[in-house]
């Protein structure tokens, strides 16, 4: 009974050992990460500040640095919102526009851009699907959650060690500064050349989103489309499709099969539901000026902001909407806008 008890007790020394260090190493790293999920902080504002939207838009990395609302918003007095957000699918906008539909005016207007791969996986592996989703996980309730895990759940409110991966180098400042330091040296010298370096961000993108893919337009990822689809119209929603301008370095890349077959398909996504498309992947304003881009596919602030007034004066229903719905006098949140 004896040898019992001191091997219980033995066990019971081990794991809360365990458990100590694992809390004190969890602190730590507390202390030195970076913030991974600084995206999505904008929605700690929804409550306070958004609470009747009339312009917004959807989307992965090209709607969040597409669409500046500056002008509407602070000159105008709309109240505008970017749910955009790097490497987000449509199952995570429906997710989120379900958590936030008490948070949309009586009359809104909504941007739904696509991109050349918005109907198949963004993500690589199964490691990189864990730390996208989690950011969902810091402000969406469990249950708008796709494929809601209690266990990342736990880890990312928590236990963010468990995640940590190369990252646990910065617990230890000394083998951190040391490969800091080794990366410095031995990493490729920069290319001073801008076209250079559009260049090769345009084919490390285009290998990232078309390379090892089985099925580049997914049906589970058109259904969630048309789920988007018919939130707005449940909810009175005026919507438009949109692509937005790349470099003609990133769209070239594409063959004109590929773009045929990607523009027969929102094109008949349109046509079904009376929702209107515009293309602006090739546009001439854009395609060859590198000053609007931050890299190949991804528009810089003054893009942005150019973009978003020629749309303003080239689409008929955001004219429309614009002539017949009156601001509602509210601001952007300091500081909460695309982080170009």
């Amino acid at each position: 009974m004896k040898q019992v008890f001191l091997f219980l007790s033995k066990c019971f020394m081990v794991c809360a050992g365990t458990l100590l260090l694992l809390l004190i190493l969890n602190y730590r790293y507390g202390q030195v990460r970076e913030n991974p999920y600084s995206d999505a902080n904008k929605f700690n504002y929804m409550n306070s500040t958004y609470t009747d939207i009339q312009i917004c838009n959807i989307g992965s990395s090209h709607g969040e640095y597409a669409f500046y609302y500056d002008a509407l918003a602070k000159m105008k007095g709309y109240e505008c919102f970017n749910f955009a957000m790097a490497s987000q699918t449509y199952n995570y906008d429906y997710a989120i526009l379900s958590m936030y539909r008490q948070h949309f005016s009586e009359e809104c207007f909504m941007f739904i851009p696509v991109s050349y791969f918005s109907f198949n996986n963004e993500v690589t592996d199964e490691s990189e699907q864990q730390f996208l989703s989690s950011k969902y996980y810091t402000f969406l309730s469990p249950k708008y959650i796709p494929g809601y895990d209690p266990y990342v759940d736990l880890i990312t409110h928590y236990f963010p060690i468990l995640s940590a991966g190369e990252d646990l180098i910065k617990i230890f400042p000394s083998l951190s500064l040391s490969v800091s330091a080794a990366e410095k040296s031995d990493g490729p010298t920069p290319d001073p050349s801008k076209e250079a370096s559009f260049q090769e961000k345009a084919l490390n993108r285009y290998h990232r989103h078309m390379d090892n893919k089985e099925n580049y337009f997914l049906p589970e990822r058109i259904d969630n489309l048309y789920d988007i689809l018919g939130f707005c119209r449940q909810n009175n929603i005026t919507a438009v499709l949109i692509t937005t301008p790349y470099t003609s370095y990133y769209s070239n890349l594409f063959s004109p099969e590929y773009k045929a077959e990607f523009r027969r398909l929102v094109d008949s996504i349109a046509k079904e539901t009376g929702i209107p498309y515009y293309d602006y992947s090739a546009d001439p304003r854009f395609s060859n000026s590198l000053e609007y881009f931050s890299d190949a596919d991804h528009l810089n602030k003054e893009g942005a902001a150019v973009f978003t007034g020629i749309i303003e004066k080239e689409i008929p229903e955001f004219q429309e909407f614009l002539s017949k719905v009156k601001p509602n006098g509210k601001e952007l949140v300091p500081g909460w806008e695309p982080s170009f």
